[in-house]
């Protein structure tokens, strides 16, 4: 009987003991309280727009709150949270309900483990996967690609630049979206446009939304701090292509660059601050009270979007000559310049020792020598890693004055002077400066000072273009570049026309010049050799289009590596089917053409014998090389003895002569290469006693093509020469209420209900012989509206977008998308304008 009892007394204790030792219940997760175990160090506003300070809110530390049951067993005394095996929070346990509270700095994805524990012993869950967001995007897999596949594959020296420009609002018609940049192919993508708050009336000007927006924007937001222009496009959308969903932390642009940085680390993505229509603040930064605003808001815009690799300053234009024709100041604005890139480099070093990662220093500059002359690029050199030569925008449908709006080098369609700025436009007034190209620009940098391998040059994935470029209008048959536009050109959003003028390279490519290469739909392919540009012209409609072409595209990159220069970069992206892109690493990899010298013999010259004559070669030249040699010789004629004819400038003597005599002579020069090129001139020499020829004066006439009523026009003829320097008279033929003489005619366009073409011709004459010439001008009829008190009457020099309503000459119009400039009586069924019939100002 004691026996038993003793027995069961040992059971009993050790069930007992079996009891106390348990281990604390297995935890299990509450999903729902965890948000589904998606965590963020930056909370943005989703579902709403207002200024920028309220909907971007970044954390060191991103708040995490676990929720965790143990509805059975032992709860335990304490639990331990698990991130990828290491320990990262502990706290006690409260109940069968527990939240662990605690912040995290690293953004990633995690296994997360809890554990409880007691005294006993401890139960941990199965791993489950926890995201940190982070805008480096290191809690984002690479990003799946979805790429043209024109697109080919380069081996590019890494350290050779191949950038473009992405823009914010490509994703919306265009459906430019960051998983279509071809990003194997680039080292550099340029983010389209971060805004500045402050004076923005460059921006207003053009109407539309995005003025509103920037003011939204910057509600609550200092001037000049940075802002994030469209909300929605950066970092609201869900892009389905990259896994985004409703609760995704980081979406838009923004995610997917994150998620692309992911997939090539060691692409540079910088935000381009400014732009043609943002540029207005930085006319401010005289100042430098403005200047440390902008430094510590784009250090904190750095800090919060760490995915972006330093800074790019597109200011257009220090000096003057953007969009804003009030701002800009020569003398203040160029060291105003040198003074920001300066301020900025010591943020950006501050920030390299902080984050421990490098920051770039960029700046997208203008590059007419009328605006490299107002900063000295050398001294803002120093500071920046590169700089973006924008060399295209040289010509365009902002007037009717047709050439290469991308050139590499002077086009044959030029003056002569007009290359080197050296002489006299068709008014009969001096150049003002060397012609705007490629080669120019970058002669001009360099002679400042500027570093070589800090030069980039710029390529257009876009065309520039006229209408109406008529062959009656050419000087030269055949050559369009010497004919005159006659507005901007149109088109639509499926040919790649998204404003008037501008037309996308692969809308070039698919409606004017075919797959062949040779020209569709009434088109004809043109290239320019001696500028390295190409241009595309339908003489039947005189639709006329200067871009840039995979060949034009390589000649820039062999240009950029004979010069050793840092290689090439795009405006912009979405308008190219890869060919410029392709053209961007053949021209940079391949080894640079040796272009050919040009050899220049002078003016065919008159002279009397007796007489001594020069024979001057020294306008010879070669683009990428030097000229070693000259040889010259005669061709033609009695035999004359010629003095140093192994240099650029020779001379022999010719005796007195009895009759007129003929003598030709050759210049061949030959560059280092040993290419060549031959030059001739004549030389007539008269007797003592012989007239000289008289040949007939060269007409001239210059004139606007269209007018409005009230303008001021001058129709000029003062450009008219004398081949002998006779004195010119003029006979004027004028239409109907206009007079005057002598080589110029000014009047004031009347008033007309309907385009009214006016036709003037001149006679010019040299007292002997004579020549003519003719000009037509169009003066647009008045424009009005049936109703005074309309408020949407339709101003040509407003920019409207889809659905917005004007009034002209009594009838309503509704613009079906985007368009500045384009008359709506004048678009017809296929234009931008829908009619709605009558007006009413009711």
């Amino acid at each position: 009987m004691k026996r038993f009892n003793l027995t069961a007394v040992s059971i009993a204790l050790a069930l007992g003991s079996a009891s106390v030792m348990a281990a604390p219940g297995a935890p299990s997760l509450d999903m729902y309280g965890s948000k589904n175990l998606k965590f963020s160090k930056i909370d943005l506003a989703m579902e709403t727009t207002s200024g920028y300070n309220s909907m971007v809110q970044y954390h060191e530390n991103a708040q995490i709150d676990i929720i965790f049951n143990q509805y059975s067993g032992e709860t335990g005394d304490t639990y331990n949270i698990y991130f990828d095996g290491k320990k990262v929070a502990t706290g006690p346990i409260t109940g069968s309900k527990t939240t662990a509270s605690f912040e995290y700095a690293q953004g990633g994805v995690y296994q997360m483990e809890i554990e409880a524990c007691d005294a006993t012993g401890c139960s941990k869950t199965q791993p489950v996967e926890l995201s940190i967001a982070d805008t480096d995007g290191s809690h984002l897999a690479p990003l799946t690609m979805n790429v043209d596949p024109n697109n080919k594959t380069y081996n590019t020296d890494p350290n050779t630049v191949v950038g473009t420009y992405f823009v914010e609002w490509g994703i919306y018609d265009r459906g430019y979206t960051v998983d279509n940049i071809p990003v194997d192919n680039l080292t550099h993508i340029l983010y389209g446009f971060i805004p500045i708050c402050g004076p923005n009336e460059s921006l207003k000007s053009v109407g539309g939304n995005s003025f509103n927006a920037l003011q939204t924007a910057c509600q609550g937001v200092p001037d000049y701090n940075v802002v994030i222009h469209d909300p929605w496009a950066a970092y609201q959308k869900s892009f389905k292509q990259a896994g985004h969903e409703y609760d995704t932390p980081i979406k838009g642009n923004f995610g997917m660059m994150m998620a692309l940085k992911q997939r090539n680390p060691d692409l540079k993505i910088v935000p381009s601050i400014g732009g043609w229509t943002l540029s207005d603040p930085f006319f401010s930064f005289t100042d430098k009270s403005k200047r440390d605003i902008f430094v510590a808001s784009v250090k904190k815009f750095l800090t919060t979007w760490k995915f972006f690799d330093g800074v790019d300053i597109d200011w257009e234009f220090p000096g003057g000559g953007g969009q804003a024709t009030d701002l800009g100041d020569p003398i203040k604005d160029g060291p105003a310049y040198v003074a920001l890139m300066r301020e900025l480099r010591a943020m950006l070093d501050e920030l390299e020792v902080q984050n421990g990662k490098e920051y770039e220093l960029t700046s997208a500059i203008g590059v007419g020598y009328d605006k490299l002359e107002d900063v000295n690029y050398a001294d803002a050199a120093q500071y920046m890693d590169y700089i973006f030569a924008m060399t295209y925008d040289f010509y365009g449908g902002w007037n009717n004055v047709t050439g290469h709006q991308t050139a590499l080098y002077c086009g044959s369609f030029m003056r002569p002077g007009q290359c080197d700025g050296t002489g006299i436009d068709e008014k009969g007034e001096p150049y003002k400066g060397p012609a705007y190209t490629t080669d120019n620009a970058i002669k001009i940098l360099l002679d400042q000072g500027v570093p070589a391998n800090k030069l980039v040059v710029g390529a257009a994935m876009y065309g520039r273009g006229w209408d109406g470029v008529m062959p009656e209008s050419l000087t030269v048959a055949g050559d369009p570049m010497t004919g005159t536009g006659n507005g901007k050109l149109t088109g639509t959003k499926e040919q790649g026309v998204w404003e008037a003028g501008v037309i996308d390279y692969k809308g070039v490519k698919s409606t004017m010049i075919g797959s062949n290469g040779e020209g569709i739909n009434g088109f004809e392919t043109g290239y320019d050799e001696q500028a390295e540009a190409a241009w595309v012209w339908n003489r039947s409609n005189g639709k006329l289009v200067t871009y840039d072409s995979p060949r034009s595209v390589i000649a820039k990159g062999q240009y950029a590596r004979s010069l050793g220069l840092a290689g090439l970069f795009s405006w912009e992206i979405d308008a190219d089917n890869g060919d410029i892109l392709n053209a961007m690493h053949e021209g940079l990899a391949g080894e640079p053409t040796n272009y050919a010298p040009t050899a220049a013999a002078g003016a065919d010259q008159t002279v009397v014998g007796p007489a001594s004559v020069t024979l001057d070669g020294s306008a010879s030249s070669d683009r990428n090389g030097s000229i070693a040699s000259y040889q010259w010789t005669q061709t033609s004629g009695p035999s004359v003895s010629i003095q140093n004819s192994a240099s650029a400038t020779a001379s022999f003597d010719i005796g007195e002569v009895i009759e007129v005599q003929t003598l030709g002579f050759a210049l061949t020069v030959t560059d280092n290469e040993g290419a060549t090129d031959t030059d001739n001139v004549v030389i007539t020499v008269n007797p003592v006693d012989v007239e000289p020829t008289n040949t007939a004066p060269v007409a001239s006439l210059v004139a606007p093509t269209q007018v409005n009523a009230g303008d001021t026009v001058t129709v000029d003829a003062s450009g008219s020469t004398d081949a002998e320097g006779d004195a010119l008279t003029y006979t004027w033929t004028l239409p109907s209420g206009v007079t005057g003489s002598g080589s110029s005619i000014s009047f004031v366009a009347g008033e007309y209900d309907q385009d009214t073409t006016l036709s003037f011709s001149v006679i010019v004459s040299d007292g002997e012989l004579t020549s003519e010439a003719s000009a037509s001008v169009v003066v647009l009829k008045k424009s009005g509206t049936i109703d005074p008190t309309c408020d949407n009457a339709w101003d040509a020099s407003a920019v409207y977008t889809g659905g917005d309503q004007v009034t002209l000459d009594g009838t309503l119009y509704e613009a079906k998308w985007w368009t500045t400039g384009e008359n709506p009586s004048q678009t017809g069924e296929w234009g931008v304008w829908k009619n709605l019939g009558a007006a009413s100002c009711d």
